[in-house]
Parts: structure tokens; C-alpha cells; sequence
């Protein structure tokens, strides 16, 4: 995402003409919204739902074009249905199982709408879900839902695609990994626990690094661009070709380490890679046994990955129910505690979401609420301006857990965006968030 500070990875049916589709509340059918303009499409367009069309075959796929080609499941209209749907894609699936307990999350009491201005323009939530092309979009204020909406024929049952915004998930479970002595410091170079990177382009890189992405390998993450690295990444997901740890270990140096901010979601692999190796387990397992069990997450979820790829794909196809999305921000919020189980120190979810060099800190936003550009980053968490020292989980094509501790809001979003890392739909989702959150709890 936002290259000046960049998103990642990806990871019957229904298709849509190019669309908002229909609503769904409460898992309640709505009528068709009215036609409208959508600024991420460029030209208006009429909710018509159309029948089954003919699922997507992506053995049949040009993998090197999945994020540029429209017939693939990363591009509208298909990924209105895919992105809630990833394992009706012929995918091998790691599972993260839940266990018996579960983190109850009140009901809403009341209705909640609010309005926003953007760019001079004031506009409505309901505006807002058409032009964003909103799947699902949940708000919890502590423990209770405020306001929850699915659209295009998701529920409260449908996994919607993490893309980057596993990559905090996998900063939980660094810090997890390190209270338990697995790491020892994220200041350690990565070749003391992966000896064979020590010649690659990983050689004096620290975990911190990678955490931050500043490990300045060479990497290009822009995903219009058809011959950026990014979509070596892509085929080795689909195909199977290279396994992710050839293609981490085929990486070549770029710069010194640690004095540049580049958003390359190859750290986000290695992240996953180093966490199997301290551990001993697949990540989905540890993910399972550190994270979703004690946090109380109500359904399973699942990494998805070619049925050739031996290797999990860590930088962004974990697949998860919007209130158990809700739950780990919840736990993000608290410290690291959800109900009366600590899952991580408070330190770490602190040091994670503090910048400690001043090319990663915030900006202020600039002119016409441009926030995205001036997105600080912390420890595989994105940070916004502003006082409330709010951080976002954040994933291309619109997909984010904004977390504000000051004003105790959790609000999940998954999207199906046209392009798959626009600034303009990040600072309309920024504005949105933090209006909402205002609203909610506002301080004088």
C-alpha cells in the first residue's frame, strides 16, 4: 500500500456487473441500493445481480497478472464473491482452529449512523459503503457491536481475505515468540536462526527490519507494474515455483539496513519463516495454539496457498470472520489482553506501534484529507496522525482493523476496491474511521 511509506498480498458463483449489489444487515436481504458514482471505478454504474457465472479455474490463469488482469479473482466483479469465498478457488488450506472458549461480543443497542466530510464533500456511512465497495464493515465500541453491515451476499459466517493485514497478526506472534524466549532479541540478525540466509540478501539484517521494512533488500512492491517483484511472489502462491523460502533465500542486498522506510512484503515472508523455525510448529498451528484459542475467536480460520507451494504464504492469505477480526483488535486495544487472557506483553503492543526513528513517525495530513502519504509505520502495523495514536492493520484493495485505545473503537473493513492500493480510498477510510470513532467517544 501507499508506496511513499506502500499493501500486500493476496493470498458457485456469484458475479456482479460493476456494482454495489445488494446489502445485507443483520444477515437480512436488503433491496438493491440506487445507482451512484463510485470514485475508485470512475463512471457510474447499476447494482444488477446477475446468476451463477463460471467459476474460476486459477490453474488457467496467467499468474504473473493476477493483480493486473480482470479476469482474475483479485479483479471486480469477481472479487465482490472471492473475496469471502477464497476456498471455492481449488486452494490447499492451512487451518487456524478455534477451541471452546469464546470472547462474547455484545449485540448493538440502537442504531448508529453518522455522517463524514471529505474533500469539501459531506456524505453519509451508507454513501461511503457504496463508494468503497464495503463487503463487511463492523465497529465495536470496548466488548459491543455498534454497527455491523455485510454486502454482496456475505455474512456473519463468511472468512474475508486478510491480505497485508495478516502481517500484524504475524507481529503479535514475534512478540509472543520472544516473551517465550523462542527469540531473543529483535535486534538479532536473522542468520542466527536461519543460518542458510547468511549469504543472501538477508545477510546483517535484523527481525526489527523486518518488522519495520526497512531491511532495503532489493524488492519491487508496485503491484501495476508487470514486471515488479511483487508478482514473482504471485506465482510462487499459485504455482508452487519457487517454494517461498527459495524465493526469499534468491533475494539480492539493496542498501544498508535500518535507514530507509520500503514496504516489501518479502519481510512479511521471512517474518512467517523465522516464526516456524523458533518454534518448531507450521505458523497456522502456532497462530492456533498462541493466538486464536486463547483469544477466543468464535470460528476457524484459514491460510489459503497453491496446492503446489510447500510453504505457507505469511505476508497476506489468512481468511477470517469479521468478528474474530474484531477480537484481535480488541486485544491489539487492551495491551495484548482480551477478557482475562493475555496474549502478548503490553510492552510489545506498545514498542509494535511506536516509531522509534523519525523517517518512520507520521505526517500530518496534507491538503483535501491526504493522510494515506503520511502513514507512519511500526512493527508491521500502520500509524496514523494524530493525537489518539490510533494504528491500522491494512491490506490492498481496502481491507483494514483500525484500532484507537484512547477512544476504546475497534472497526474492521473488508473491501473489493478496483485498484488495489489507491491513496484516495485510504484517506476517505482514515477520515471515515476516525469520524466515527469521534462520534463514538468523543473527548472535549
Amino acid at each position: 500500500m501507499i508506496k511513499k511509506m506502500s499493501l500486500l498480498p493476496l493470498a458457485g458463483i456469484i458475479c456482479f456487473t460493476l456494482n454495489i449489489g445488494v446489502l445485507v444487515e443483520g444477515d437480512v436481504m436488503k433491496g438493491p441500493a440506487p445507482p451512484t458514482e463510485f470514485p475508485l471505478l470512475n463512471h457510474s454504474v447499476n447494482p444488477v445481480l446477475f446468476q451463477e457465472a463460471e467459476k474460476i479455474d486459477i490453474e488457467k490463469l496467467n499468474p504473473r497478472r493476477i493483480l493486473l488482469d480482470g479476469d482474475s479473482f483479485m479483479a471486480q466483479p469477481h472479487s465482490f464473491y472471492y473475496f469471502h469465498n477464497m476456498d471455492k478457488l481449488n486452494f490447499q488450506l492451512d487451518w487456524v482452529k478455534r477451541g471452546d472458549h469464546i470472547f462474547p461480543l455484545k449485540e448493538p443497542v440502537g442504531k448508529f449512523t453518522a455522517e463524514y466530510t471529505f474533500r469539501g464533500k459531506q456524505r453519509t456511512l451508507e454513501e461511503y459503503f457504496e463508494r468503497s465497495f464495503v463487503l463487511g464493515f463492523l465497529v465495536l465500541h470496548d466488548n459491543r457491536i455498534v454497527l455491523e453491515k455485510y454486502f454482496h451476499g456475505a455474512n456473519s459466517n463468511s472468512r474475508f481475505l486478510s491480505n497485508s493485514v495478516a502481517k500484524s497478526f504475524h507481529s503479535v506472534l514475534v512478540g509472543v515468540a520472544l516473551q517465550e524466549g523462542k527469540i531473543q532479541s529483535v535486534n538479532d540478525l536473522v542468520e542466527k536462526y536461519i543460518p542458510s540466509l547468511a549469504n543472501s540478501g538477508f545477510r546483517g539484517v535484523t527481525i526489527k527490519n523486518l518488522l519495520q521494512m526497512t531491511s532495503n533488500i532489493q524488492w519491487d512492491e508496485e503491484y501495476l507494474k508487470p514486471e515488479a517483484d511483487i508478482h514473482r511472489y504471485v506465482v510462487a502462491l499459485l504455482r508452487g515455483e519457487p517454494s517461498f523460502k527459495s524465493l526469499v533465500a534468491s533475494i539480492k542486498p539493496g542498501g544498508t539496513a535500518g535507514v530507509v522506510f520500503k514496504y516489501q512484503s518479502i519481510n512479511s515472508q521471512l517474518l512467517g519463516w523465522l516464526l516456524e523455525e523458533v518454534t518448531g510448529l507450521p505458523l497456522n498451528k502456532y497462530a492456533e495454539e498462541k493466538l486464536w484459542r486463547p483469544m477466543g475467536a468464535e470460528s476457524d480460520a484459514y491460510y489459503c496457498r497453491g496446492k503446489k507451494q510447500p510453504d505457507i504464504a505469511a505476508a497476506g492469505s489468512l481468511n477470517v470472520t469479521l468478528r474474530d477480526y474484531g477480537r484481535f483488535g480488541l486485544m491489539a486495544m487492551n495491551g495484548g489482553v482480551l477478557g482475562q487472557r493475555r496474549i502478548v506483553r503490553e510492552s510489545w503492543i506498545r514498542e509494535s506501534s511506536t516509531p522509534d526513528v523519525d523517517f518512520l513517525k507520521p505526517k500530518p495530513p496534507g491538503p483535501d484529507d491526504a493522510a494515506a502519504a503520511g502513514l507512519g509505520y511500526g512493527y508491521q502495523w500502520w500509524l496514523p496522525y494524530g493525537s489518539d495514536r490510533a494504528f491500522v492493520a491494512m491490506g490492498m484493495y481496502g481491507q483494514a482493523i483500525y484500532v484507537n485505545p484512547r477512544r476504546h473503537i475497534v472497526i474492521v473493513q473488508s473491501s473489493a476496491w478496483r485498484e488495489p492500493d489507491p491513496n484516495d480510498g485510504w484517506d476517505e477510510m482514515i477520515k471515515v474511521m476516525d469520524t466515527i470513532s469521534h462520534k463514538i467517544h468523543p473527548y472535549r
